[in-house]
């Protein structure tokens, strides 16, 4: 993120001065010196809080906000997952007996336990 910050103000020519008015909107105590050592946290230990990255992109670089926003909506049809941890021994066996029973992938395998399950249960209510 100080790559950014240090990018963001070179690449614009934005004086520190402004950047400073701009996060001290958010944090009053912020000066040229915390803006110094944000824009090198490695040898300081000192990051900008995503809200003041966020007030600074808004207000000098809105379309790298938009970008970072812009994420993609899950476009699976089936949205909702099951999971668990197993042996690795119990593993492995279950995926050679699943490829021997004919089934393309374990997701097809645990969809169909998953709805003989559902039907069992629901037969018996």
């Amino acid at each position: 993120m100080a790559e950014k910050l240090r990018a963001l103000r070179i690449a614009r020519g934005i004086p520190a001065k402004e950047i400073v008015a701009a996060v001290r909107e958010l944090y009053p105590k912020f000066d040229r010196t915390l803006l110094s050592k944000c824009e090198n946290p490695e040898a300081y230990g000192v990051e900008l809080r995503r809200e003041a990255t966020d007030a600074l992109c808004a207000k000098f670089a809105p379309e790298l906000l938009e970008a970072r926003k812009a994420r993609r909506k899950d476009t699976h049809r089936l949205t909702s997952r099951i999971s668990a941890r197993i042996e690795t021994d119990d593993y492995t066996a279950l995926q050679q007996l699943i490829t021997a029973s004919g089934y393309a992938t374990t997701q097809d395998w645990i969809a169909e336990q998953v709805r003989r399950y559902l039907d069992e249960k629901r037969g018996s209510i």
